[in-house]
């Protein structure tokens, strides 16, 4: 940019005099817009005194809306909008940034492997609430297992039932035809093992004053032999095995 003489005299002597800043510039030296951007980009003409400028002239500051002089730092924890990072700064910032993520990747369970990478599994159970003994017991009946229903299966009825329990233990209940003489009845279901026990008692109708007894024996591990006193009064059984 050459000046005239007469605004070069006028500049030097208003920054000498006045020490104007760049946005009082225009008005003061009649500069024309192309000029005050070339001062701005300090492409000025060798006429010019460069030190009168640097001495007495003040550019305006960098805002978001207005280009201006910015403060250069290679601090990475600023929160300063007027302060431009360096590529320094930038660097160290990546250079975190990165060995946060390989210290995550470090300590994070891959998704392929299932949990087989967990190399303390107590401590994750304990970390999860879930350091009580049941969380660590298998299913089953046996010592240190739990059960679940498939070990409580039954039947629960009225004239005939049954009762599956975790040992294995079965009790059956049911009805038996009185008769003075021997009848056979059949349980709702096979005990696997063992007819362990039967225990036979006489059905009642209150009021009735009709008594009598009834006695029973286990049979086969489906069947069980009953005798009333008196025809028609009937009974009950509760057998027990496994």
């Amino acid at each position: 940019m050459a000046l005239t003489t007469e605004q070069e005299q006028a500049l030097l002597a208003l920054l000498d005099e006045k020490k104007i800043t760049l946005s009082e510039l225009p008005a003061a030296t009649d500069l024309s817009a192309e000029d005050l951007l070339l001062i701005r980009q300090g492409i000025i003409d060798k006429s010019v005194n460069n030190n009168v400028l640097k001495k007495y002239f003040t550019p305006a500051a960098s805002s978001f809306t207005e280009s201006g002089i910015v403060k250069l730092s290679n601090a990475i924890n600023s929160d300063d909008e007027y302060i431009a990072a360096t590529s320094k700064a930038v660097k160290s910032a990546h250079n975190i940034a990165m060995q946060a993520n390989q210290d995550v990747a470090a300590k994070a369970l891959s998704k392929s492997a299932n949990l087989a990478d967990v190399t303390d599994s107590a401590e994750v159970l304990k970390n999860l609430g879930l350091s009580g003994k049941a969380a660590t017991r298998e299913i089953g009946n046996g010592e240190n297992q739990i059960p679940d229903m498939s070990y409580y299966q039954s039947l629960l009825g009225y004239d005939y039932g049954w009762q599956k329990l975790p040992s294995g233990l079965i009790i059956q209940w049911g009805t038996i035809g009185g008769s003075v003489n021997d009848v056979i009845t059949t349980l709702p279901i096979t005990f696997p093992n063992v007819f362990l026990h039967v225990t036979v008692t006489m059905d009642y109708t209150p009021g009735s004053g009709a008594i009598g007894y009834v006695s029973g024996k286990q049979v086969s591990n489906s069947t069980l032999a009953s005798r009333c006193s008196s025809s028609g009064l009937g009974a009950k059984y509760l057998a027990i095995g496994y």
